[in-house]
């Protein structure tokens, strides 16, 4: 599993950096980029709860990671043979229903691992993803260096079919417990939404993923580009952050993270991604970037799979898949939310002031983690 989702996301995230300028070689303006970058968020908004529901229904992991693995070589073959920008379009939409599967991922490899083993099985598999990301960076961009951006379509490519190898090989977890029998329907998924511990984490989990997809993802390059960064260090960036996210989840579950316990860890996480959105130091140098990047790497680190965690812990097996779903398709309003936010006010006020907005949500990050997390999670 491990090793299948670092292909998996080696596959979806070697040609992210390219894409916008590849498909303004076939016409697109900046509607269809931003129609681009809408379809693949939509997508798993509307696929992650559906998909968990299957998973539960079913208990067919293997059979759920094999058609994930397809779906993300389709994409990458539609790249490949893209001539227009309907082509970009579709393939960027298969693309996000590829990344729905993230629920399976996060629900399967949760159930090779006990109850109290959760969180720290999630740090595990989010580096796997991370590292998977980080040779997607490296290698997207030395292939688009030297043989072009087409060819990161065939590397693509090449990686989800190594996911497809795979997944062949995964075996589902026989499950011991009686289903229940609104277990995998729409009753269950109502219930779940009423569920307070839901309700906390994936407040927490939004505000997460709108820190990742309003700060480091999308407008430090901007703040990058506006001192001087070239297209090499806009794909270092990420690597960097990445890099700093993957071995920071290699920390939680350790002996010092339970030490702190996951209320203090993922407290003190905010905070430091807080840090990490000071306007100042976006006015400086580069090296004084890549230093944000790789605090705010840790920050989002240590937070996303903290919280992934404590879902699959709050659930039993047989629920863990749509929990994971409607707790993902929530979570990703905050890819949605924050891009806006900062947009709006960068556009309306200045940066400075759009980024002092995302210090103020990471605090208020770290108070719902004292006041709202329930104390019966605070230890792992």
């Amino acid at each position: 599993m491990n090793i299948l989702v670092a292909f998996f996301w080696m596959s979806m995230y070697s040609y992210v950096p390219n894409l916008p300028k590849y498909a303004q070689s076939l016409g697109a303006d900046a509607l269809v980029i931003g129609i681009i970058g809408g379809v693949y968020g939509i997508a798993q908004v509307i696929l992650r709860i559906p998909i968990g529901l299957i998973s539960d229904r079913t208990g067919r992991s293997r059979a759920m990671m094999l058609i994930g693995s397809v779906a993300l070589t389709c994409s990458s073959g539609i790249f490949i043979l893209a001539n227009d920008t309907n082509m970009i379009i579709l393939g960027r939409l298969i693309a996000g229903s590829a990344a729905a599967w993230w629920v399976i991922q996060s629900a399967t490899y949760g159930n090779y691992h006990k109850e109290e083993m959760q969180v720290k099985a999630q740090g595990v598999l989010g580096a796997s993803a991370n590292w998977g990301r980080v040779v997607a960076s490296l290698a997207g961009g030395l292939i688009a260096q030297f043989l072009g951006v087409h060819a990161i379509f065939i590397f693509s490519f090449a990686a989800a079919g190594v996911c497809i190898f795979l997944a062949a090989r995964l075996k589902d977890i026989p499950r011991t417990e009686q289903k229940k029998p609104d277990a995998g329907t729409v009753r269950e998924v109502l219930t779940l939404l009423r569920n307070r511990d839901m309700i906390v984490f994936s407040i927490l989990g939004i505000i997460s993923c709108l820190l990742f997809f309003a700060g480091p993802t999308y407008f430090t390059a901007v703040a990058a580009q506006k001192i001087g960064a070239t297209s090499l260090d806009m794909g270092l960036l990420n690597m960097v952050f990445y890099i700093f996210s993957g071995v920071i989840c290699l920390w939680i579950g350790s002996r010092g993270y339970k030490k702190l316990g996951n209320t203090n860890a993922m407290a003190i996480a905010f905070i430091i991604t807080g840090i990490s959105c000071i306007p100042y130091f976006y006015h400086f140098s580069l090296p004084v970037i890549y230093t944000m990047q790789a605090i705010s790497g840790i920050g989002s680190g240590i937070t996303a799979t903290a919280i992934a965690g404590l879902v699959l812990r709050a659930f039993p097996i047989e629920k863990r898949g749509v929990a994971t779903g409607i707790y993902q398709s929530l979570v990703a309003l905050g890819a949605v939310i924050g891009p806006v936010m900062v947009g709006g006010i960068m556009k309306s006020v200045s940066f400075d002031m759009s980024y002092w907005s995302l210090v103020v949500v990471s605090v208020a990050g770290a108070m719902i983690c004292y006041f709202l997390v329930p104390k019966k999670y605070a230890k792992m």
